[in-house]
């Protein structure tokens, strides 16, 4: 054999169909699958759910590694036989995703955010993040509740980079440039065969707007004068951070300001943010035209930016497109956004396949295809790479390229949770309400030996049991832990 199957430690080559092995390494979004036959040959028993999947090959490359998610009871083969079972494994991407990132990050690289995403969320996974290379500095950045392999799929889409987790459990996350395919394609080339090329304009995109969230604006100054009657004076913006001050003739003295319907007295005024009005309390002396109120704050603007790409505009026409995203706080955030969307989108889409023997290929990774008979010669990024067993520890390749990240259905769905996602407004500063179910074995023996109880003390903790004469008699170890 020229390969190797462990499932669970125990090595399972020798009950594994060799044909029946498939595996699909797909780009970012999704995580890479494998799936296989298994005979139980040798009486070793059933693999189980969760249990860890490596296949290696002959110099010890690992060619997947993860969790087996399905097994399917299949029938014994003919004339009886060993039980056939039908495995599914996906790879580290579920180790990734046991927890959910809740937290916001203001002007770190982005590989600061994953190696804290990571130490966090991950903690005690064996996840480590060597290959992490820094794209750019992020000003803010929110994740509420969301997986760790789509926070990083967030990061990548906005810095413009590529991600994936490998077999030996690494992240890495780099500029496309910086990792190339085993070889290039060109007309002298002779490791590949059955190339197909085709060319899409219906996805080009060359002028892009971004219409994010808000930000606060500078502090502004707006001025009215009383009128002997009226004690609610509107605003034209909702207000944050306002200051009060008024001149009853001799000057503008700061005055306080409550919140309408939740301070009723103590206050000068009282604002009603959603209304955009402030009111004079009642016992307060009603400004004539000869007063003035001077209120300063600030206001919320909207991020809108646009950004274009004159050449794609010449060569193809206007094609615009608009992207919206309540989590992009600034408008550099926003700009990147849009700068990042043209470069995948502004050109047509070049999509392909080929089929090789060559191994190390793998989704993320670019490779140049220089065919003057076609009409390209440019660096294209590899979508998917599907294994095939063909007997005897052979694989055969199938790799899918294309000229973008194509939006697939996985994608669009996940888009649509985002959306949904987002009619919910959080605060970023919301502190989760946690329950733990606490048992014994959280408190560890060193732990018991260093606690004292007081058995007399304001603070005393009693129990009973058979062996205590009387039923409030004094806290003894050995009947159970404390916590």
């Amino acid at each position: 054999m020229a390969y190797n199957i462990s499932i669970n430690g125990v090595d399972r080559t020798a009950d594994v169909l060799t044909k029946s092995i498939k595996i699909e390494d797909a780009i970012n979004d999704k995580v890479n699958t494998c799936t296989f036959v298994l005979d139980d040959v040798h009486g070793t028993g059933a693999p189980g759910s969760e249990q860890e999947v490596i296949i290696t090959d002959d110099d010890d490359t690992i060619q997947i590694g993860g969790y087996i998610i399905d097994i399917e009871y299949q029938n014994k083969v003919k004339g009886g036989g060993a039980v056939r079972y039908g495995i599914s494994c996906v790879d580290y991407v579920r180790l990734l995703d046991r927890n959910l990132v809740h937290k916001s990050y203001l002007a770190q690289t982005d590989e600061q955010i994953i190696d804290n995403i990571v130490d966090t969320y991950c903690l005690g996974a064996g996840i480590t993040t060597t290959n992490v290379v820094s794209g750019i500095t992020i000003d803010k950045i929110s994740f509420n509740y969301i997986q760790p392999s789509r926070a990083l799929t967030k990061l990548a889409t906005l810095s413009g980079q590529s991600w994936y987790i490998d077999y030996e459990k690494d992240i890495h996350y780099f500029p496309l440039t910086t990792n190339a395919a085993p070889f290039n394609i060109t007309s002298s080339s002779n490791e590949y065969w059955g190339l197909s090329l085709g060319k899409d304009g219906s996805q080009i995109k060359n002028r892009v707007y971004v219409r994010g969230g808000t930000k606060l604006s500078d502090p502004t100054t707006h001025t009215q004068k009383g009128d002997g009657t009226k004690r609610i004076f509107v605003l034209p913006d909702k207000p944050h951070d306002v200051t009060v001050q008024v001149d009853h003739g001799s000057g503008f003295v700061t005055e306080t300001m409550g919140i309408k319907n939740v301070d009723t007295s103590g206050f000068d005024w009282y604002l009603n943010f959603q209304e955009k009005y402030i009111e004079q309390d009642a016992g307060g002396a009603v400004l004539t035209t000869a007063h003035s109120l001077k209120l300063t704050y600030t206001y919320d603007i909207p991020i809108l930016v646009a950004i274009e790409d004159t050449a794609s505009i010449l060569a193809n026409g206007q094609r615009e497109f608009v992207i919206f995203d309540k989590s992009i706080t600034t408008t550099q955030g926003a700009r990147d956004r849009a700068t990042a969307e043209l470069t995948d989108y502004s050109d047509r889409v070049v999509e392909g396949s080929f089929k090789t023997w060559t191994k190390g290929f793998r989704s993320g990774q670019y490779i140049n295809i220089n065919l003057s008979d076609y009409g390209v010669n440019d660096n294209y990024m590899i979508q998917k790479v599907v294994a095939k067993g063909m007997g005897a520890g052979v694989f055969e390749y199938t790799i899918s390229i294309a000229s973008v990240k194509t939006l697939g259905i996985i994608k669009f769905l996940i888009g649509l949770l985002e959306n949904n996602q987002r009619l919910v407004e959080l605060d970023d500063n919301e502190v989760v309400d946690e329950l733990y179910n606490v048992t014994d074995s959280l408190l560890s023996d060193s732990i018991v030996d260093s606690l004292t109880i007081d058995s007399a003390g304001p603070y005393s903790t009693w129990c009973t049991d058979s062996l205590e004469s009387s039923p409030i008699t004094r806290a003894r170890w050995s009947l159970f832990q404390w916590g």
